[in-house]
C-alpha cells in the first residue's frame, strides 16, 4: 500500500466486522422475534441500523488511531493529513459496509456458518485467484474496490471513491435481497 504502511492492517479488521454482520442477524433470525414485528421491512432495517452504528464507530476510531500512530512514526514520510482523514473516514465507511454485505448474505442464508463459508474464501482465495487471472476483474469485488480508499495513490482501474461506491453497490444488492428473503419467509 504505498505511502500507508500503518493503514495495511485496516484489511485485518475486515474478519471482526463479517462475523459480526452474520451473527447479529442469525441471532435475531427468530421466530419470536419475526411474529412479533409485523413490518419486516422495518425489523431488518433496524437490525442493519443496529449493526451499521458500533461498526462505523469502532472502524472510525481505529482509523483514527491508526492514522495518529502512523503520523507519530512516519512523520514527514507518511500521507498528508488530509490524505490520512480521508483514509480514516473511508476505513469506518468500508468496515461498515463490509458487515452490512455480510448480514444482507446472512438474512439470505439464514445460517451463520454458510455465509462464512462463502465469504471467508471469497475475500481471500478468490479474488486473489481472479486477480491473477483477469486484469482488472478482481476490481470490482466488493472487498478489492472498497480497499481502494485506504491507498495513497489507486492500484486498480477505480479511484478511491468508485471504488467504496462499488462496494456500496454490492452491499446494497445483498441488503435488498436479505430484506426481500426475510419479508417472504415465514416465521
Amino acid at each position: 500500500m504505498p505511502g500507508a504502511p500503518y493503514l495495511s492492517r485496516i484489511r485485518d479488521q475486515r474478519g471482526t466486522t463479517n462475523p459480526e454482520g452474520i451473527v447479529w442477524i442469525r441471532e435475531l433470525l427468530r421466530r419470536l422475534t419475526l411474529s412479533a414485528v409485523p413490518d419486516r421491512r422495518r425489523w431488518f432495517a433496524a437490525k442493519a441500523a443496529a449493526i451499521a452504528l458500533p461498526v462505523l464507530a469502532v472502524g472510525l476510531v481505529t482509523g483514527l488511531v491508526t492514522l495518529v500512530l502512523g503520523k507519530s512514526l512516519l512523520g514527514a514520510d507518511g500521507p498528508t493529513w488530509s490524505e490520512g482523514l480521508r483514509g480514516a473516514l473511508g476505513c469506518g465507511v468500508y468496515l461498515t459496509l463490509m458487515a452490512l454485505l455480510a448480514a444482507g448474505l446472512a438474512a439470505v442464508l439464514r445460517s451463520g456458518t454458510a455465509t462464512l463459508g462463502i465469504l471467508i474464501p471469497f475475500r481471500l482465495i478468490v479474488s486473489f485467484v481472479i486477480g491473477d487471472l483477469a486484469a482488472g476483474g478482481a476490481d470490482l469485488l466488493p472487498d478489492r474496490a472498497g480497499q481502494a480508499v485506504l491507498h495513497s495513490a489507486p492500484d486498480g482501474a477505480l479511484g478511491r471513491w468508485t471504488g467504496l461506491a462499488v462496494t456500496a453497490l454490492w452491499t446494497a444488492g445483498a441488503l435488498l435481497a436479505g430484506a426481500r428473503s426475510v419479508r417472504r419467509r415465514d416465521a
